[in-house]
């Protein structure tokens, strides 16, 4: 079995890493909800333990390097669809059938994955996409930052030396856990992701048309994505957007939209429709508010529209989040590309067939609702995007669910209208999200019931990247190939060489993990703010 280097070369100064699956389970937050450890998740937790400790015991191994062993990944994946009755063997293991894979669907874990590395390695990393993560944070203190750029200058010290944290232990107390060290060492270090996109947080505008909040404002975000790039050898790995809010004193927002694109460029503006400075949102569809800001992104020549949806942050205003205006706001703007965040998902809404979850006055619910105006208004395969971030990490510890979600987005949406997106740095290293959907596949009988097509390698390749690059102008041949021979890559490769590829397995979540935490953490927003 190959060894983790990392686990023995740990000081002894650091707490001792906790006895925990791999997978994302317990209770997180990604900073607009919080999601309570469940029932089910305690006991998927207690049998992933139990099955990780026979497994280890059978091959030599003690338990917790086996945990973060790829055979460890593998073995969570069979617990989850053994608890949702998928798999075709009682342990949730599957029988590859002539095309190398069950018919069953859920997660496609052959048994011998489960206790042989090499076999599990073939299972959740054989298959090499081009991934561009569409959502991607991180918060930054504000003392923090004055301290390291005052006038907005670079960060003390060369290459990659100021932006590297291996250490796993991390609280919500020190902000450097979902801070710019934290984001290299996560996304870029400890996942596969290529290309990530750098995405910010409703604000108010201030007086001089610059957001007045600290949590990663316009300026941040371009100060980084510059910093992370030149850290990386000048190759394109961070990419962000510009924070708009065309609703809150619309001639600043305007101003500022148009020195971000001069100063900074851009890919993309990034709104909340549900946040307002008064607590009222706006609709994508209103021609008041939202004709002025598109008719802005044409004449600055970036017209992709990334706009939050489902889930309400604490404060926002809930009918807002509805994806009802999504539809005639396409259908009217046919040359704009909406992507919408979350793909309008609700926490706590079981994902099922369409239409099969209403709510108490009759209403379809989550993704449903995105699936709904894209259909009433014929937009399948046309300028409407669903992203994944946060909803993956949600019903993935479901593998049914997790069929129904892709596969209504498939249906309704179009294979070449989803994109990846994992909302970390809130859940730490995205790489456990990618292996999971790396091994999904929809059933035949729910593609039968319900009219959800195969999920393929070809769809999987789209997905991971290659409609992103598609919207965002890339090559992603081209881009591989320079991503690949990057100062980055090769000190991931340098890093995997000496502690081993799967440092992120023992991670706890980088957002609060306790209601308390969670409150914090929105007390301390609300009062971040730039003087003046």
């Amino acid at each position: 079995m190959k060894k983790q280097p990392w686990l023995k070369l740990r000081k002894k100064t650091h707490i001792e890493l906790p006895l925990e699956p791999p997978i994302l389970l317990g209770s997180f937050s990604n900073g607009e909800f919080f999601h309570e450890e469940s029932p089910r998740e305690r006991k998927i937790r207690s049998m992933i333990l139990n099955k990780a400790d026979e497994n280890a015991r059978r091959v030599g191994m003690d338990r917790r390097e086996f945990l973060a062993s790829s055979a460890g990944m593998a073995t969570s994946l069979a617990v989850l669809n053994l608890i949702d009755g998928c798999g075709d063997r009682e342990d949730g293991t599957v029988n590859p059938g002539a095309g190398g894979q069950s018919s069953d669907g859920g997660f496609q874990v052959p048994r011998d994955a489960t206790m042989d590395c090499d076999a599990a390695g073939q299972v959740l990393g054989a298959k090499d996409f081009f991934i561009i993560d569409m959502q991607t944070h991180f918060i930054e203190d504000e003392e923090i930052w004055r301290e390291r750029h005052p006038n907005g200058g670079a960060y003390s010290g060369n290459g990659f030396a100021s932006f590297i944290n291996l250490d796993p232990n991390c609280t919500l107390s020190d902000v450097e856990c979902i801070g710019p060290a934290r984001y290299v060492t996560e996304i870029l270090l400890n996942s596969d992701t290529a290309v990530a996109v750098l995405s910010g947080f409703p604000s108010r505008i201030c007086d001089d048309a610059t957001m007045c909040t600290s949590l990663n404002s316009n300026d941040d975000m371009a100060f980084h994505r510059d910093a992370f790039n030149s850290a990386a050898g000048g190759s394109q790995r961070v990419v962000q957007h510009c924070q708009v809010a065309p609703n809150d004193r619309w001639d600043l927002q305007k101003e500022m939209m148009s020195a971000v694109r001069e100063k900074y460029g851009n890919h993309g503006w990034k709104c909340y429709p549900p946040w307002g400075p008064s607590g009222a949102g706006w609709w994508l569809d209103d021609a008041l508010v939202a004709d002025p800001f598109f008719d802005h992104c044409r004449a600055l020549g970036e017209k992709i529209v990334c706009a939050h949806k489902g889930f309400p942050l604490p404060g926002f205003d809930r009918v807002h989040a509805d994806p009802k205006d999504v539809g005639p706001a396409a259908a009217k703007h046919p040359d704009l590309t909406f992507v919408i965040y979350h793909s309008a998902f609700e926490a706590g809404i079981v994902q099922a067939e369409y239409g099969s979850r209403l709510d108490a006055a009759g209403e379809m619910q989550s993704v449903d609702r995105l699936c709904k105006t894209v259909l009433e208004n014929d937009l399948k395969g046309k300028n409407v995007y669903a992203e994944m971030g946060s909803a993956w990490a949600l019903v993935y510890q479901s593998p049914e669910q997790a069929q129904h979600y892709i596969g209504k987005l498939l249906k309704y949406l179009g294979e070449d209208n989803i994109c990846w997106g994992s909302e970390c740095m809130w859940f730490g290293s995205p790489q456990p999200q990618i292996e999971a959907f790396r091994t999904l596949t929809i059933s035949e009988e729910l593609q039968t019931l319900y009219g959800y097509p195969p999920l393929t390698d070809a769809i999987k390749a789209k997905i991971f990247g290659r409609n992103a690059a598609r919207i965002y102008g890339i090559d992603p041949d081209a881009k591989r190939c320079k991503v690949d021979t990057g100062q980055l890559a090769r000190l991931k490769r340098e890093l995997d060489g000496e502690f081993g590829d799967r440092r992120w397995a023992f991670q706890r979540p980088a957002g609060p993990t306790t209601r308390r935490e969670f409150a914090k953490l929105q007390a301390w927003r609300l009062f971040q703010r730039r003087p003046g």
